[in-house]
């Protein structure tokens, strides 16, 4: 019988060895290769809107929101999406600071746009709508029963539909009032005026807002740098402004017009009005609109001649032994002013002849072509940067002195 021999202890030693080095290298490739805790799939749930807005606009609610460009997760939203907008009437105007958006239940039917409107938490769906990630814009018909009065309050909600019809959840409220809308500005007109662009519209009945949209249509040539008056200082113009003829906690009588001081010559403008009827409810206020006026154009071209100048004073004197006459007169505040022209008359009749081959800039002229005891008359115009002369300032009669 052959009896295999026992392995020395050496041997012994190295094989326990080799048999460690082979188990500590399975466990390190099994440790590296390990996935760590499994993650749950995406559900692509698009993100809340959270900036909805809503304005209550003639017979419609226009909306406005941002339909987020990433899901829940972080990842880019899939592509078709579908806004759900409801809306709640007589909803409770809790302050939207103290409310959480709403996790809504998933929408019934499959992913058609043309799916029967469903009832979400007591909002009823009004609109169904495809989008795109970015700001969206949409209106909200009224049913007549809404377009009149009582006032009372409609809470509106959007939520944003992956392609399975899933969302993240409802948004924060956004409020606007059913009832009586004004009706709309007609009429409106502008006029250039000195003191700014005169707007007339026909009045209403009643006590009511109205607001001017005024939009810079197109910038006005850069003036010539000779030409722009030192009393210019006003900034860059804005391209839009809001003007009211009242305030919202006191709302006037119609005035039917009114006079946007801020219009600046050579500008030309286009201008729309609305009426605004101001409700408060549960300690808030919210706007009933008109639909927006036609449009109103003006060019606010300068017609206007400045201020006649006053306080024309006169000193006879001589230089380099010549008579001279030294005139002055209280200097214009007119903000586009060009300058001054002198005119003269010599004796007691006649014509007055201008003095100045062009206006003067400052509110002083000496006449060195006077001849010695001599009588004249003087008169002094403005004149702005387009050519309008005022009217003459009030005579002043001076004798020249005898020559030296």
């Amino acid at each position: 019988m052959h009896v295999r021999p026992y392995p020395s202890s050496a041997t012994r030693r190295q094989r326990l060895l080799a048999a460690l080095a082979s188990s500590s290298a399975a466990l390190l490739i099994s440790s590296c290769a390990s996935p760590g805790v499994p993650q749950p799939p995406s559900l692509h749930l698009p993100r809340v809107v959270t900036d909805l807005t809503a304005q209550r606009v003639g017979q419609n609610v226009h909306l406005h929101w941002t339909t987020p460009e990433r899901t829940t997760d972080g990842l880019a939203v899939p592509s078709p999406l579908i806004a759900e907008v409801c809306r709640e009437e007589n909803a409770s105007m809790v302050n939207p600071a103290q409310t959480k958006p709403v996790a809504a239940a998933k929408s019934a039917g499959k992913n058609s746009g043309a799916a029967a409107p469903q009832t979400i938490a007591g909002c009823d769906v009004v609109l169904h709508i495809t989008v795109k990630p970015g700001a969206m814009d949409a209106d909200d018909p009224l049913p007549a029963a809404l377009a009149a009065d009582p006032v009372r309050p409609l809470g509106y909600r959007v939520r944003i539909l992956n392609p399975k019809g899933r969302s993240a959840g409802l948004s924060l409220p956004a409020f606007a009032a059913a009832g009586d809308a004004p009706s709309p500005v007609m009429g409106l007109h502008a006029i250039a005026e000195r003191d700014g662009a005169l707007l007339e519209w026909q009045p209403v009945e009643g006590n009511v807002l109205v607001e001017l949209d005024r939009t810079l249509a197109t910038h006005a040539a850069a003036k010539h740098p000779a030409q722009r008056s030192e009393l210019d200082l006003s900034e860059e113009e804005p391209t839009e402004i809001r003007l009211r003829t009242g305030k919202e906690d006191a709302p006037a009588k119609d005035p039917g017009g009114t006079v946007d001081r801020t219009a600046v010559r050579g500008q030309q403008y286009s201008y729309r009005a609305q009426r605004i009827r101001v409700v408060e409810m549960a300690g808030s206020r919210l706007e009933l609109r008109s639909t927006v006026s036609a449009a109103a154009s003006l060019t606010m071209k300068d017609r206007f001649a400045p201020s006649a100048p006053t306080g024309l004073a006169s000193i006879p004197g001589t230089a380099n032994g010549r008579p001279v006459i030294d005139l002055s007169w209280q200097a214009s505040t007119e903000s586009d002013l060009a300058g001054y022209n002198v005119y003269r008359r010599t004796g007691p009749s006649g014509s007055f002849n201008r003095m100045t081959s062009k206006p003067v800039a400052g509110p002083a002229f000496s006449d060195t072509t006077v001849d010695p005891a001599a009588t004249y008359t003087y008169r002094v115009t403005a004149v702005d940067n387009d050519g309008n002369e005022s009217n003459p300032s009030e005579e002043i009669t001076e004798t020249a002195g005898p020559q030296q």
